[in-house]
């Protein structure tokens, strides 16, 4: 029997909700449009009617009755552009990244907010930038790991990785190996040592808590990636999405010629999955989301609105929505 879950996708125009039951039913926007981008919903860990997204001209909202009513939980983060939010699913501490390139945490889910500052002061912070006015960078993600909430770990764009082992306040800039355009990292959880980030690159891996990261791209052709998707009962089986170009050229006429992948040997090689896609996909991937509940499940959020889903690991995708406004978050709880 299929799982029924909720799903809350972020888009560009503010979030949306539906049903997944065989089909995605009763879609609807609920709120936030006005803020621009919405990245992805955080369901709390205590509390699944507890959500919290982060905007790019809001700063951070929380809804106590999922999703119908919203309410700005801003204190003391005073950078408004925010570009991630998660939350550590032990100690429920949240984190958010923002632009400029900071990370604040909050102890009182999202009620105030604290500046690691440490982060301002980082060896190398001075190269950090982005490709486009004003060009301030940002961190993109952040990674926490599940048995050690100590250890923070930060992906910047651009500006290589970061990493805190001591809850925040001291800060090192890993960049002996992964990519200056950094997407995504991951501390893995059966080996918090073993260290994987997308970029705009490819995959990197370090196996030695950051201190070096290699490249692990054996199979991909598309490597402007999106994030990775794992179970955490199968921390092997990973998943990603990416483009065969970076943006802009998404807008030629082949666009960006994208392909979903599957690696089994957590990250050290990828084999591309066509199941069910079409061949003459165009759209860049923006979102890769796995769904702790459902082991098998895998999402993909499109530039153009579209979102394809798996329910057997990768072996066949299905489209489950299109016409969105372009996605960049998926997150799935229970009905």
């Amino acid at each position: 029997m299929d799982a029924t879950r909720t799903l809350y996708i972020s888009t560009e125009r503010g979030l949306m909700r539906g049903r997944l039951n065989g089909t995605l039913d009763d879609l609807r926007p609920i709120g936030l449009e006005r803020y621009g981008k919405a990245w992805s919903v955080v369901v709390d860990h205590r509390d699944p009617r507890r959500l919290y997204v982060g905007t790019t001209r809001g700063g951070v909202f929380r809804s106590d009755d999922a999703g119908e009513t919203w309410q700005k939980k801003s204190e003391g983060l005073y950078f408004q552009e925010v570009s991630c939010v998660v939350q550590h699913q032990a100690t429920g501490e949240l984190y958010a990244g923002t632009r400029p390139a900071a990370i604040f945490k909050s102890a009182d889910y999202g009620e105030n907010w604290t500046n690691l500052d440490g982060l301002h002061t980082l060896e190398g912070m001075e190269h950090w930038t982005f490709p486009h006015a004003p060009f301030f960078p940002h961190v993109k993600a952040i990674g926490l790991a599940d048995r050690n909430p100590k250890l923070i770990l930060g992906a910047i764009e651009e500006g290589w990785l970061v990493r805190s082992t001591d809850g925040g306040a001291a800060w090192t800039n890993l960049t002996n190996g992964p990519e200056f355009d950094s997407h995504s990292v991951y501390a893995m959880p059966d080996h918090e040592n073993v260290f994987i980030s997308t970029s705009g690159t490819g995959v990197y891996r370090s196996e030695n808590g950051g201190d070096q990261f290699v490249p692990a791209n054996d199979g991909l052709h598309c490597r402007y990636l999106a994030q990775l998707a794992f179970h955490p009962a199968k921390p092997q089986v990973l998943f990603t999405a990416g483009a065969e170009v970076p943006p802009p050229e998404w807008r030629r006429p082949e666009g960006a010629r994208p392909q979903f992948y599957r690696s089994e040997n957590q990250g050290r090689s990828w084999q591309a999955l066509t199941g069910g896609l079409p061949n003459d996909l165009r759209a860049a991937p923006r979102v890769v989301a796995g769904d702790n509940a459902v082991p098998g499940w895998v999402m993909v959020g499109m530039q153009n609105g579209e979102l394809w889903l798996s329910r057997d690991f990768g072996e066949s995708f299905r489209r489950i929505a299109s016409g969105l406004p372009a996605v960049f978050g998926i997150t799935s709880a229970g009905a």
